[in-house]
């Protein structure tokens, strides 16, 4: 018998641009502050 795939408890995603080449993709609000030290010219992209 087929096993059911379990649906997956998507988080909301923050797009981030860190310098003009680079945009990553970050889970929550604690680690934008965590990248926010890093790179204090980040913009966010999508929320």
């Amino acid at each position: 018998m087929a096993r059911k795939k379990r649906a997956k408890e998507l988080q909301p995603n923050i797009k981030v641009r860190l310098d003009r080449r680079t945009v990553i993709t970050v889970r929550d609000h604690e680690k934008l502050a965590f990248w926010k030290e890093k790179y204090p010219l980040l913009e966010i992209l999508e929320d």
